[in-house]
């Protein structure tokens, strides 16, 4: 079997990542992609999502038509404003990340090409957002063999976490160890360019990474461009290490998904969605067409003789304002003009209400103002979902996040928390001033009281109880200043 040979699964779901994908890149990529050549009219682009009027026709004069008909056809991307507004509901606030020191250098490069760990998060949740699907591999680079210690440290070598979108994952296998599940074969597709001997132009490569359990135990595999092994100065196979000199007994690919962090394939959440909207894009092209086949008015005469056509028609009419046309006796001129169908703008009308209730973004359609408690109830099921694809998200990056400290050796579990607040929330002055005196009765801990007032944003959700505590010990404090006393006044030390 290959090496490229994919999963029954993936082959499955391709086509939908790429629909979502598209819809998700906006008009020029929906407009960009072809279709099959079972038609007449070939393979044209945009073919993909707009099936053409007359397939059978595979003149050149319908080929141009077609082109047209795309060039005229809106598509509004309601799919990327969706997926935008639901990462801004989520990444409005900072993530909370806390590492051990042996891998804090992650929180400015964590894939070792300069990506940070939270550029990393919000790329994670936007693939698991749109597809479903997201993978990460923590890697360490090996030494070549031969070197000192000292020439080893100055390589300057350390764990690193990779991505890979879901189309990257092409086969996967899980095994049963002493009763216990585990992945025994990922195989990761790497795109690589290879500059041409001059170095101006580049060549893309397809090399495969295999990850499995051998006996039990983890080695990785790199396949190039031809599907030969790439030899290595111990062979084509790679032991990664941990810390302590030990080999694995696990693989250290995380996925995340929509639902579970497991190999299975989620539901692409945004898939419905992209749907309608290619369903929206193919009623404006209808309307379009038919806006500008029957919305130019045509003059049309009446009554007219063959010699005043030969005499006034053989260079053309010009009509308008400052044009003025005899006619013959007997003779008539209007103007006709038909109506656009309607049908397909009621189509779009339809189909945006049907992206709106699916989406989670608040869309005003008319009709008054919405308050906040409704928005909020209306919106529970979509949070909710979103809610629980941030938490896989961390739960993925966690994981990965102790594996990196198996291969550095570090000791401190890493904490992160990403917001989960989609939503303002307003705080009672009551229950705050509450909270407060439960506080000073030792009841609560003052964390507690600032936990509560990060929700209602009172205190900024980045300045941690440290900061806090910093600033209020460095201020002066305050001075309440005294009423001035009445001369008249009586004063019992005085008298």
């Amino acid at each position: 079997m290959p090496v490229d040979s994919t999963h029954p699964e993936y082959q499955k779901c391709l086509s939908k990542w790429r629909l979502v994908r598209d819809c998700d890149d906006g008009a020029y990529a929906v407009k960009l992609r072809a279709g099959g050549s079972d038609s007449a009219i070939g393979s044209l682009k945009g073919t993909a999502y707009l099936p053409p009027p007359n397939a059978s026709d595979g003149s050149e004069e319908n080929k141009l038509r077609y082109q047209a008909y795309v060039q005229r056809a809106n598509f509004v991307n309601f799919t990327g404003h969706t997926k935008e507004g639901m990462l801004g509901m989520v990444f409005r606030k900072l993530s909370t990340i806390s590492l051990d020191k042996s891998i804090d250098y992650m929180l400015v490069d964590a894939n070792g090409d300069g990506l940070s760990l939270d550029q990393m998060i919000k790329d994670a949740a936007s693939d698991a957002l749109m597809v479903g699907r997201y993978g990460l591999l923590v890697d360490y680079p090996s030494a070549p063999e031969g070197l000192t210690d000292y020439e080893v440290s100055a390589l300057y070598l350390r764990a690193s976490i990779l991505p890979y979108p879901a189309e990257s994952i092409i086969n996967w296998r899980t095994s049963k160890y002493g009763g216990i599940k585990k992945l025994s074969l990922v195989v990761l597709q790497e795109p690589t360019l290879k500059p041409s001997e001059d170095g101006f132009e580049y060549e893309e490569c397809m090399y495969h990474r295999v990850l499995m359990l051998r006996d039990g135990v983890y080695v990785q595999n790199l396949y190039d461009e031809n599907g030969d092994l790439v030899m290595y100065a111990g062979g084509p196979d790679i032991y990664p290490r941990q810390s302590d000199g030990s080999l694995w007994d696990e693989i250290p690919f995380s996925f995340i998904g929509s639902i579970n962090n497991d190999e299975t394939i989620d539901k692409a959440p945004l898939y419905d969605i992209a749907e309608i909207n290619i369903s929206h894009y193919r009623n404006s092209a209808d309307y379009e067409e038919s806006s500008f086949l029957v919305g130019q008015p045509t003059p049309t005469f009446s009554g007219l003789t063959q010699s005043w056509v030969d005499q006034n028609m053989s260079h053309g009419i010009s009509f308008g304002s400052r044009a003025a046309i005899l006619l013959p006796e007997g003779g008539g001129a209007s103007l006709l003009q038909a109506s656009a169908n309607q049908m397909p703008l009621k189509g779009m009308e339809m189909k945006e209400m049907q992206m709106v209730k699916i989406g989670t973004r608040i869309i005003e359609d008319g009709g008054g103002e919405e308050t906040a408690e409704a928005a909020k109830m209306r919106f529970a099921g979509q949070n909710s979902k979103l809610g629980s694809i941030i938490l896989n998200v961390e739960s993925g990056f966690k994981k990965c996040l102790e594996w990196s400290m198996m291969y550095m050796g570090g000791s401190s579990e890493p904490e992160i928390e990403v917001n989960k607040q989609f939503y303002d929330a307003t705080i009672d002055p009551q229950l705050l001033m509450a909270n407060i005196q439960l506080m000073e009765s030792g009841v609560i801990a003052k964390s507690d009281v600032r936990y509560l007032m990060r929700k209602s944003n009172l205190i900024r959700h980045e300045r941690t109880d440290e900061d806090l505590d910093k600033d209020v010990s460095a201020q002066s404090p305050v001075v309440t200043e005294e009423k001035p006393t009445d001369s008249n006044e009586f004063d019992p030390l005085k008298g």
